[in-house]
C-alpha cells in the first residue's frame, strides 16, 4: 500500500471528543504511516509530546498559534515557557506560528511579535518551522525575508500562486490540505501545480477543513488520501510518485526515520 505522511494534524485538539488513539488505527488502515502532531498552544505541546512516546509513528511540534498569542502582556511569559519546554526536547518543529489577519482574535502587532520569537527560537535550535498564513500574505512575506532563508513549511497553503514564488525563494515547503479540493478553490489548486515535486508536502490539518469527498464531516488523518490523489492529478503522476515525494520531503524537513 502506499505510504502517506500526514505532516500537520491537531490529533490532541479536544481529544475528548475524539481520542486519536482509534483516529490512528483508521489512518494506519488507509496507508498512513507517519504524522507530525501539531500544537496551537504549550498545554497542546504537552499533550502532544506524550501521545508521541506512546505512537511510535507520530512525531509533535512546539509552537502558539497566531489566534492564541493573547495579549501583549502576557506573550512574554507564553514565550519563555516555549523556549524551556522545546530544551526539555522531543519535538521536531517549532510552530504553529505565523499570521492570521483574517480573525480579530490577537492584535497583529503581537502576532507578529510572536512569530519573529518563533522564527529565532527555532533557528537557535536548528528546528523547521512551521507557518500559517491566513489574509497576511504581503505583511508575511516581509516578515519572513528578515530572517530567510528558512527551514520550514507553509502548511495549508491558501494564498494562491501570487505569493508563491517568494515562499519558495526562502527555502520552504510547501504543504497543501483538503481546503484545495473544494470546487471553488482553483486558485489553490494553481498554486500547487507550480511547487516542485521535491518542496511539496501535504496534510490533513485534522480535525479541520475535511476533504471535498468527505467535506462536512469531522476531519482526521486517513482523509489525507483524497488530497494526495488531488495533488497526484494536478502533478500529472500516480499516487504512487507523488506519496514517494512527499514522503521524502516529509522525512527530510522534520528530521524524522518513520
Amino acid at each position: 500500500m502506499t505510504r502517506l505522511f500526514d505532516t500537520h494534524c491537531h490529533l490532541v485538539w479536544r481529544e475528548d471528543e475524539a481520542p486519536p488513539g482509534p483516529q490512528l488505527v483508521r489512518a494506519r488502515e488507509a496507508g498512513v504511516a507517519a504524522f507530525v502532531c501539531v500544537a496551537t498552544d504549550l498545554d497542546d505541546a504537552r499533550r502532544g509530546r506524550a501521545l508521541a512516546e506512546r505512537e511510535a509513528d507520530v512525531w509533535p511540534s512546539a509552537g502558539i498559534h497566531p489566534n492564541d498569542v493573547g495579549e501583549a502582556d502576557a506573550l512574554d511569559e507564553k514565550l519563555d515557557g516555549l523556549r524551556k519546554l522545546l530544551d526539555e526536547g522531543g519535538f521536531v518543529a517549532v510552530g504553529e506560528t505565523g499570521l492570521d489577519f483574517y480573525r480579530d482574535w490577537a492584535a497583529p502587532a503581537v502576532q507578529e511579535r510572536s512569530l519573529r520569537a518563533h522564527l529565532a527560537t527555532a533557528a537557535e535550535r536548528d528546528l523547521p518551522v512551521i507557518l500559517h498564513c491566513r489574509a497576511a500574505a504581503d505583511r508575511l512575506r516581509t516578515v519572513l525575508a528578515e530572517h530567510g532563508p528558512l527551514r520550514g513549511v507553509m502548511h495549508c497553503y491558501s494564498e494562491g500562486p501570487e505569493p508563491l514564488e517568494d515562499f519558495l525563494a526562502l527555502g520552504l515547503h510547501v504543504s497543501f490540505a483538503g481546503n484545495m479540493t473544494y470546487p471553488k478553490s482553483e486558485a489553490i489548486r494553481e498554486a500547487a501545480r507550480r511547487v516542485p515535486l521535491d518542496r511539496l508536502l501535504v496534510e490533513t490539518d485534522a480535525p479541520f477543513l475535511a476533504p471535498q469527498p468527505v467535506r462536512g464531516k469531522r476531519n482526521e488523518p486517513a482523509h489525507v488520501r483524497h488530497t494526495a490523489e488531488a495533488l497526484a492529478h494536478l502533478h500529472g503522476v500516480d499516487l504512487e510518485t507523488l506519496a514517494g515525494h512527499c514522503w521524502a520531503n516529509s522525512v527530510a524537513l522534520f528530521g524524522v526515520s518513520p
